[in-house]
């Protein structure tokens, strides 16, 4: 392997979360060239991250052509120039799309590759997973809470390496002295002072705790410890610092005087950082500053939380929570479940001044903190005793590794979790439609075989088959823990190569056959069915 190509065209806090992929790659192939594809917003964010070559993408150009119907052709030649320019440091050996939507699989269709990981547009316009990783990524989406992993983990292993990785971000010497002008500027004693960050703001309202709450915590941060506090954000955030920084004595209000380089150095100066789901929490991970995440709304905290060790999450134990990207929420209950003072005792033992962590928090707060297991993955351990919605996501961790690992001692540690007596009816259903499935491919396969000149038995054997996927879909939608594993068996099955029909069939009663055997391994009710050679990573 000499060049791989990673195109990344989403915000900037998955820019910076694509630095421990590149950071992996570049140890298992020393000499390697990577080159990334990332929209020109992020320009900066890319070059700091370890890439070889950075090749800005101009979608905000694009998207203002096309907006005008005249500039069609303007638009084209762009894209052209553009996708030109990339390919002369082609043919990459390996293309890696890492966005999940049809602009990055496009875009990603056009560059010159041996071969490609990730999500692709074919010819005809459809869309293709190349990998199970991938497959998975794509199959979560529509039931993202249920994701037990994070978002670097899966792009590592769709890429076939592991973890543990480093976030990390190249900070300049020029960075620190702008930084230092701008602090000392607004009165801050960078080396007498104790700093803690907060970034109170998301791109979404949905992601973002209350303000009431950032205020209290400000408050007590400033009246027990004399804390400075620094606010962070963009420009267009100016007025919910100001708001918030009226309330807090001594905060420091910087929304807007910070590019990433100088908001990078000022997040190192630190003790901690306070935050919503959004880039800085990426930053701040990045340069080793302690991360506190206030995990609200459509947060799913085990697939975007910080990438390293050490960092601590509080979520709402909700039935609701994680809600829906697309929810609407008229009265978020979630923001208000977490309380200033159930943050300010877990920032006490990270800032050093508390030994034990507090315990007792209600039962409807959670708090995780972040590690990595021995094999590499990272894992939000609860510091209080598991709930049965973290059994669960273990047990579904169990069962993807399976799955989606080409070692067959994947997932089979701490197997023991298991689903609950009200969810085993639905999941002893798939694996018996499993089971059919596959029994219906494997005859229709064997009357490939025996080339039988009667129609009547594909035909047979095709509407059986029907019926039992359409039955697979109807309880999929039953239950909705089932929807990504029905799902994703639907892009494994596209994924696969129909040049040979016979062949097609066979990967196809193979991956029926072992999703169904891991299925019963994990709900205690493994059949006399057989897997026969058919293994994970399918």
């Amino acid at each position: 392997m000499q060049k791989i190509l990673i195109v990344n065209l989403m915000r900037m806090g998955d820019i910076l979360q694509t630095s421990p992929l590149i950071g992996c790659l570049r140890a298992k192939f020393p000499s390697i060239r990577i080159d990334l594809v990332l929209s020109e917003a992020f320009l900066d964010a890319g070059r700091r991250v370890g890439a070889d070559a950075v090749h800005p993408f101009p979608v905000q150009g694009l998207r203002d052509l096309l907006s005008r119907g005249e500039s069609l052709e303007d638009a084209l030649r762009e894209l052209e120039e553009f996708v030109e320019s990339v390919n002369r440091g082609g043919p990459y050996d390996l293309v890696c799309n890492l966005t999940p939507s049809r602009l990055g699989a496009s875009l990603a269709s056009l560059f010159v590759y041996r071969s490609r990981v990730g999500m692709w547009m074919e010819e005809d316009g459809s869309l293709q997973t190349t990998d199970p990783w991938t497959s998975y990524l794509v199959a979560m989406m529509s039931n993202r809470r249920r994701n037990p992993f994070h978002l670097v983990d899966i792009w590592m292993r769709a890429l076939g390496v592991s973890g543990p990785g480093r976030l990390s971000l190249e900070v300049r010497p020029e960075d620190a002295e702008r930084t230092r002008e701008l602090l000392t500027g607004l009165g801050v004693k960078l080396d007498r002072e104790l700093l803690v960050g907060f970034q109170l703001s998301a791109s979404q309202k949905e992601k973002c705790w209350s303000e009431r709450e950032f205020i209290r915590l400000g408050q007590s941060l400033h009246r027990a410890l004399k804390a400075r506090v620094l606010l962070f954000g963009v420009d267009q955030e100016q007025h919910v610092c100001r708001r918030v920084g009226a309330q807090i004595p001594g905060s420091v209000n910087l929304a807007g005087k910070t590019d990433l380089g100088v908001l990078a150095t000022a997040l190192r100066s630190c003790r901690a950082l306070v935050t919503n789901d959004t880039g800085t929490l990426h930053v701040a991970t990045a340069v080793e500053t302690p991360v506190v995440v206030v995990s609200v709304g459509p947060v799913n905290f085990r697939e975007t939380g910080p990438y390293g060790m050490g960092h601590w999450i509080f979520q709402a134990r909700l039935p609701c929570a994680p809600c829906h990207f697309d929810a609407s929420c008229l009265r978020p209950v979630c923001k208000e479940t977490i309380r200033a003072e159930h943050v300010y005792g877990v920032l006490l033992h990270v800032l050093g001044m508390r030994e034990e962590l507090p315990r007792g928090l209600p039962a409807d707060v959670a708090c995780y903190r972040s590690d990595f297991d021995r094999e590499g993955w990272l894992d939000f351990r609860p510091c209080e005793a598991p709930s049965d919605e973290d059994r669960t996501l273990l047990a579904h961790r169990e069962l993807w590794r399976s799955l989606l690992e080409s070692d067959p001692r994947a997932g089979r540690e701490g197997t023991e979790a298991v689903w609950g007596p009200e969810a085993l009816p639905a999941w002893h259903q798939l694996s018996n439609l499993l089971r059919r499935s596959a029994k219906l491919v494997r005859m229709a396969h064997e009357t490939g075989q025996a080339r039988m000149g009667d129609g009547t038995r594909w035909k047979v054997v095709r509407e059986n088959l029907r019926q039992v996927e359409m039955e697979m879909r109807r309880t999929s939608l039953e239950a909705a823990d089932l929807s990504p594993f029905v799902h994703y068996l639907t892009l494994r099955r596209e994924a696969l190569s129909f040049g040979n029909p016979l062949e097609f069939l066979e990967k196809t009663s193979c991956l029926y056959s072992h999703v169904a055997e891991q299925l019963e391994k994990r709900s205690g009710t493994l059949t006399n069915g057989k897997g026969g050679d058919c293994h994970a990573g399918l």
